[in-house]
């Protein structure tokens, strides 16, 4: 299992839930988070796992559509039905049984949609756009990630390396400036936001 694995994974499960509650508002929406739902977990498979590039794209861009036009958010949530249909597929390849693992993307997608419907405090406007809003980020970071994975491969099958095994390189120092930098700004964004 590789990273793009685990963070299709996470798209998956974090877009279920975010579109679960988004739409539980209509009843068309929900039922059609539901026919996607099952449309996708008969078409993906552990043979078959879908291409994180491609389902990236697709969740950035259904978020964005309920984000400015939402008037097509059926069609959205018809995207997160989805979402959780590979979702049941992944949680095959790491070991769960078929059954179980439908059944697991069911309450995934089943107790934010009821908790929202139930309990208008569970999920108010602005807590669904800002996780919508993640959920546009974190769909554009999974279908960048494969391409930054083999680039850098790449490069590093480009390096000349002694014959013999030395230490493994460490993390490279941009890189946890650019994590602690998008994490602090998240966290002052959050502190602002909520004055």
């Amino acid at each position: 299992m590789t990273v793009s694995f685990h963070a299709l994974w996470m798209l998956c499960a974090f877009g279920v839930v975010v579109h679960a509650a988004t739409a539980a508002r209509r009843s068309r929406d929900l039922i059609a988070l539901a026919a996607g739902f099952s449309l996708a977990a008969v078409i993906a498979t552990p043979q078959r796992l879908p291409d994180p590039a491609w389902v990236g794209v697709a969740t950035a861009v259904a978020a964005v559509v309920i984000l400015f036009r939402p008037r097509y958010a059926v069609v959205s949530a018809a995207w997160g039905g989805a979402l959780g249909g590979m979702f049941t597929a992944m949680t095959e390849v790491q070991g769960l049984h078929p059954i179980a693992a439908v059944a697991a993307g069911a309450v995934l997608a089943a107790m934010p949609a009821w908790l929202a419907r139930e309990r208008p405090s569970f999920a108010p406007d602005v807590i669904r756009d800002e996780a919508l809003l993640g959920l546009c980020l974190l769909g554009l970071v999974v279908a960048i990630i494969p391409g930054v994975i083999d680039g850098w491969q790449a490069a590093a099958n480009l390096t000349i390396e002694p014959t013999t095994p030395g230490p493994t390189t460490p993390v490279p120092m941009w890189t946890l400036a650019l994590v602690g930098t998008a994490t602090a700004l998240g966290a002052v964004y959050s502190l602002w936001s909520r004055r």
